[in-house]
């Protein structure tokens, strides 16, 4: 017998009541979320929290007409209830006449790769061991900061999640999965009451993912205490080396115009740019939920679509939007998905340290302050900090610099990408390099 089993069943009953109070077509989640959380200052704990959450989502179609609901009561009696209220209260909505569910065609296909991402040994992991992870991450970053540091926030979190999933149409689906999290975020001092700021946070969706405690401790203060003395610099046509961990700020900036929402409305600066160049042709970016132990990785989609890898852009070139059955309905065209899974990158060969001693001189940026990007035009601006490089080594820090562009040229001014893929996050986006961009500084 499965682990799921129960609830399945309990879903499926749902579903039956949905149909017998009226409703058309119906699909019905039921999650169970366990999560802890801590956070340690001055090797005290600041706060702890665990909960565990059981919910049910219920989702109905009746006559054409579209609600969504949600309850913590899984009791019979109370779902029943529930069920016919709900189903009650959509009869006065007004009509959809494109929101039904998916197309079963798009339930096809599914992946039965095991993506291996519940930690089987969760339940094992006692509080002294979260304790002890985020004390020595904690200890490091005080040992090594000294009285060069103003504070050390300190943290660890864990999550385990389950999930099932029915609708009247057919789609049945399981998943589960866990994360495991601790890092550090450091201030460190600066003349007057300048603080520079920076972190280092890692993790993974087994326990394995976090490998050195000490060493997390260790990068938290050494980033921080690196952007002491940052300053201006005059405005300057420079190229820019933007940093791994960082790099998928823009990607996000420039992602705004490729959901359907955007593009049925006539918001995004994307809409007919399928199939041309839209960036430099180094540029290789691609949707894969296919990957074993990665955050983004799923064998649906929030909508029960199948999953499957999905180029994004080709050589530069735009290949597919984010569009999920509701918008490819209104457009005309056929849904590929709702949302991102894992951002994946054609990656180069050379290390941001190559790329600085080939360009000379330059910015290595290391964050972004602010900023904002128009969905419909393309146009965007943002504020970012770092490094200044010359001959290939780094110079100085710097802070308070502002870049500004439209993303249909601006990514054609890519010249390289790094080797170097971030591993913490679904957003896999490496070091990449951009030609002379104009630097707005003092």
């Amino acid at each position: 017998m499965s682990k799921f089993d129960e609830r399945l069943e309990l879903a499926q009953w749902v579903v039956d009541q949905a149909t017998k109070s009226g409703a058309s077509e119906t699909r019905v989640s039921i999650t169970r979320r366990r999560y802890v959380s801590l956070d340690y200052r001055e090797r005290e704990v600041e706060k702890l929290e665990e909960s565990v959450e059981n919910g049910l989502s219920l989702a109905l179609y009746v006559d054409g007409k579209y609600s969504a609901h949600r309850t913590s009561d899984l009791r019979r009696d109370a779902l029943r209830s529930f069920v016919e209220q709900a189903t009650g209260m959509t009869g006065y909505l007004e009509k959809d006449p494109y929101r039904y569910l998916p197309e079963p065609k798009y339930y096809e296909g599914r992946s039965q790769q095991n993506l291996d991402l519940m930690d089987p040994n969760y339940g094992a992991l006692s509080a002294e061991e979260r304790h002890r992870m985020v004390q020595e991450v904690e200890n490091a970053a005080l040992d090594a900061g000294g009285d060069k540091i103003v504070s050390v926030e300190a943290g660890y979190y864990d999550s385990v999640s389950e999930e099932v999933v029915v609708a009247s149409n057919g789609f049945v689906g399981t998943a589960e999965g866990s994360n495991f999290w601790t890092g550090a975020s450091v201030t460190a001092k600066d003349e007057g009451d300048k603080r520079p700021s920076d972190w280092c946070w890692e993790g993974g969706v087994h326990r394995g993912g976090i490998v050195d405690p000490v060493a997390i401790g260790k990068e938290a203060v050494s980033r921080s205490l690196a952007r002491v003395g940052a300053s201006k610099i005059a405005t300057e046509k420079l190229p820019l080396v933007v940093e791994n961990r960082t790099s998928s700020r823009l990607l996000r900036f420039m992602g705004n115009g490729l959901y359907g929402r955007n593009l049925q409305q006539k918001s995004s600066y994307l809409e007919g740019k399928q199939g041309e160049q839209i960036a430099s042709a180094l540029l290789s970016v691609y949707d894969d939920p296919l990957i074993p132990r990665a955050f983004g990785s799923q064998l649906y989609d929030s909508e029960g679509i199948a999953a499957k890898r999905m180029p994004v852009i080709e050589k530069g070139v735009l290949k597919n939007y984010y569009i999920d059955t509701y918008y490819a309905r209104k457009l005309g065209v056929d849904a590929t998905t709702g949302g991102p899974s894992n951002i994946v990158f054609e990656t180069g060969e050379k290390s941001p340290e190559d790329w600085m001693k080939q360009l000379g001189r330059g910015i290595l940026v290391t964050g972004f302050i602010g900023g904002n990007s128009n969905s419909s035009t393309g146009d965007f601006s943002t504020g970012i900090y770092g490094f200044l490089f010359d001959g290939g080594q780094i110079v100085r820090p710097v802070n308070e610099l502002n870049i500004a562009g439209n993303h249909l040229e601006f990514w054609h001014k890519v010249i390289g990408v790094g080797n170097d893929p971030y591993v913490f996050s679904s957003w896999r986006t490496p070091t990449i390099v951009f030609d002379a961009l104009t630097v707005a500084g003092a």
